[in-house]
């Protein structure tokens, strides 16, 4: 009798381990590491790339039904970053870039996560940009789901890719030399818990990237 309802007992428990694993997770963004990358032609000679930084936020993923998942991210624009001092301060005071800057925030918001297999999968959402809401799709991946040796919590590990017309968002400036297609390359890292760093983070959004790149 007593094998009996340990067996029962040791059945409902993994019944429920099972339900507990599939259930959608909320991840902290991991602010310091996550980035989103872009390029673009520079007058046909060279692709040229600059970075801007996830905000601190989270986002709920459940890796049995991804169709279960959302994701919202902010882009502070403030934290533009072109890899370059004077270029950051020069694009800041262009008039013809103005709009990028009319914003404090770029956005993204999911509407649908359709799986491929297990690990790829097509993201669809809206991008707001200079203002400028328009639908995009990127080729998402689930690089690792796992326990992070440093900070030893749960963690994720997505990276995804689009292209994007930045004409449609508003942003003509200088189509003549600069190109108009930009590849996007999004790497997101995220953990179960909190994130110690955010408010430090947060704070750094707000000053940005230009105020250094002055000095």
């Amino acid at each position: 009798m007593h094998r009996l309802n340990r067996a029962v007992l040791a059945a409902i428990f993994t019944l429920l381990a099972g339900a507990a694993s599939a259930a959608p997770v909320t991840y902290t963004i991991t602010s310091k590491l996550s980035r989103v990358n872009f390029s673009f032609e520079h007058q046909g000679f060279i692709p040229v790339s600059g970075s801007l930084k996830i905000a601190p936020g989270s986002f709920v993923f459940d890796n049995q039904d991804w169709s279960k998942s959302q994701v919202a991210v902010t882009l502070p624009v403030k934290m533009l970053d072109m890899g370059d001092g004077l270029w950051n301060r020069q694009i800041r005071g262009d008039e013809e870039w103005s709009k990028l800057f009319s914003t404090a925030a770029i956005s993204f918001r999911s509407t649908k996560l359709v799986r491929k297999d297990a690990t790829h999968g097509t993201l669809y959402g809206d991008l707001t940009l200079a203002g400028v809401t328009k639908p995009v799709m990127l080729d998402m991946r689930v690089n690792k789901i796992g326990r992070n040796q440093v900070s030893e919590m749960q963690a994720i590990g997505i990276s995804a890719m689009t292209k994007i017309k930045r004409s449609q968002f508003g942003l003509d400036a200088y189509m003549d030399l600069v190109g108009d297609e930009m590849a996007v390359q999004i790497q997101l890292e995220a953990a179960v818990g909190p994130d110690k760093d955010a408010q430090q983070e947060a704070m750094m959004n707000e000053e940005g990237v230009a105020a250094g790149s002055m000095n």
